[in-house]
């Protein structure tokens, strides 16, 4: 997996340095680092808000064809989970977190709005660690039954922001649940048979090639 990541790292810079010789061609080819933050939560785990904080770190390939709206596909480093803070107000001072560490394959196809791109598709992703901390000491591996694999739908929007970035916010979700059904799904206040990974993300696309405003 390690080799595949650094492999397709480095790709966006080989497709790039084509890209400029690509001009009259039917398609043309971008690449670039995708780089930023992730809030996160999980939908079943009984507490709201979007508290879990972690990174994306990745890259991207865009392909795209005159006159059509273009293709991207990526390889991204992302951090989920749940985070409960406590409750000062409320005499609770408990908290526990999860993280949930992916390799996300975001693939999407933009709508240009005006001085925007619209971003929607769906993610397949892999696990490649799922943790949780429930005593402040530090992350151990979680006892809930994750599955290796995960499927979202993603929304975004992203604008220049030079001409050779954009910045972006996306948002994804779970198609299909992440665990098993538990055999009690209300006596467990953490997990319910919906549980699934919800996330906000925002950061900066930087491309290879230059960007057509």
């Amino acid at each position: 997996m390690r080799q595949f990541f650094l492999l397709f790292s480095f790709l966006p810079f080989f497709l790039a340095a084509q890209s400029d010789d690509s001009e009259g061609h039917a398609f043309t080819f971008n690449g670039g680092l995708i780089g930023g933050a992730t809030a996160s939560q999980i939908h079943g785990d009984g507490i709201g808000g979007f508290n879990k904080l972690g990174v994306n770190l990745g890259a991207t390939l865009e392909i795209g064809r005159a006159g059509k709206n273009n293709f991207q596909i990526g390889l991204v480093y992302n951090q989920k989970g749940s985070k409960k803070p406590p409750n000062a107000t409320a005499g609770d001072y408990t908290t526990w977190r999860y993280r949930f560490t992916y390799i996300d394959l975001p693939l999407t196809i933009n709508y240009s709005y005006r001085f925007m791109d619209i971003l929607v598709g769906i993610q397949p992703s892999v696990l490649i660690a799922a943790e949780e901390d429930f005593y402040g000491v530090g992350w151990d591996p979680t006892g809930l039954p994750i599955k290796p694999y995960e499927l979202s739908a993603v929304l975004g929007v992203r604008t220049m922001y030079s001409a050779h970035s954009y910045v972006f916010i996306r948002l994804s979700q779970s198609i299909m649940a992440i665990a098993p059904r538990p055999e009690n799904p209300v006596g467990t206040a953490r997990w319910d048979n919906r549980m699934m990974n919800m996330t906000v993300e925002i950061g900066l696309n930087y491309m290879i090639g230059r960007l057509k405003g």
